[in-house]
């Protein structure tokens, strides 16, 4: 939809609701009466705060947007109630919950299952009325013959609509032009505030993704990679959720092996060879036949590899397809 911002937000709701079916479903996520909703658009009722919240979060992600710049036009204090309902610091109960994990869990789950846990708690924070996010772990390929590392792999990563939850398979490789790696290169955090407009800073633009922000993982020193995040917003990342952000990226260095650091002076990002999405997916798609492969030429040259290991040499060689020579 693309209509005025003089629009009332109750006209952009009527609007919303005209799409079959979506009416009922308002009613069933908010929990209200149908005589409500009617109420809130002909005779003038505004609903409380917390309806208003609710409302904004359970719209479909394409309407949010509109109907948030509709809103604050009548009710001024809309933008702060969002703000107030979105933390600015890692509470300590979490840190704890962290900790603890840390010091129980088996080593061959913890790294996953800290990983899980710091990524979900930075999209609930982040995007607490799922208005439409990514938070993305983006690692360190391991360095090349040269010694030198050339791009960076998007390990895992959750969202909110119209994102999937589960954002591993949707993995690419990202290098130089990427906000990712010049957050990296740059050893500080970043973020675009627009990606539709022409910007100093490097950055793919993927479908759904307005703005987007990145903060470095870091180690005494040495890098690990950098936790990406994409907003539909524009302007969603504010100097406090940079901030946060970078914060939920110093907490992954608790679930990262001191291996997956490498010192500053060996990253040397390249160019993709691919520079669209679903270009390096249609590459990426064939990781576990390669390695499948590859455990069986092991087998019959009686050499054979531990599943890790052919992983490790599959993501090699698609590394050296999506980069230019």
């Amino acid at each position: 939809m693309t209509r005025s911002t003089s629009l009332s937000w109750q006209s952009v709701l009527q609007s919303i609701i005209q799409i079959p079916g979506e009416r009922q479903r308002l009613v069933n996520a908010l929990g209200i009466n149908p005589m409500t909703l009617n109420r809130w658009l002909r005779d003038g009722t505004q609903p409380n705060r917390n309806h208003l919240i609710a409302l904004l979060q359970n719209v479909q992600p394409q309407h949010r947007q509109e109907l948030r710049e509709a809103m604050k036009q009548s009710i001024p204090d809309v933008e702060s109630w969002i703000r107030d309902e979105n933390p600015e610091h890692i509470s300590a109960e979490f840190y704890i919950r962290i900790l603890n994990d840390r010091a129980s869990l088996i080593e061959v789950i913890r790294s996953r299952e800290l990983l899980d846990k710091i990524i979900r708690q930075a999209l609930i924070q982040l995007d607490p009325h799922q208005i439409g996010m990514a938070i993305t772990l983006a690692q360190c390929m391991p360095p090349r013959k040269d010694g030198k590392i050339r791009s960076l792999r998007e390990r895992m990563g959750q969202g909110t609509p119209p994102w999937i939850a589960d954002l591993e398979n949707l993995s690419i490789f990202l290098a130089m032009e990427s906000l990712a790696g010049y957050v990296v290169q740059n050893q500080r955090p970043a973020s675009i505030e627009d990606l539709r407009k022409e910007t100093l800073l490097p950055a793919y633009q993927t479908e759904d993704e307005v703005s987007a922000a990145a903060a470095p993982i870091m180690l005494d020193g040495n890098i690990a990679g950098c936790l990406l995040a994409s907003s539909i917003e524009v302007g969603h990342f504010t100097q406090q959720r940079l901030s946060l952000l970078s914060s939920f990226s110093d907490l992954i260095s608790l679930a990262l092996d001191s291996k997956d650091y490498y010192p500053h002076d060996i990253i040397q990002l390249g160019v993709l060879r691919h520079k669209k999405a679903e270009e390096q997916r249609a590459i990426l798609q064939t990781f576990r036949s390669r390695v499948q492969q590859k455990l069986t030429e092991s087998y019959q040259n009686k050499t054979p590899l531990r599943y890790l290991e052919a992983e490790e040499c599959v993501w090699s060689e698609l590394e050296d397809l999506v980069l230019v020579s």
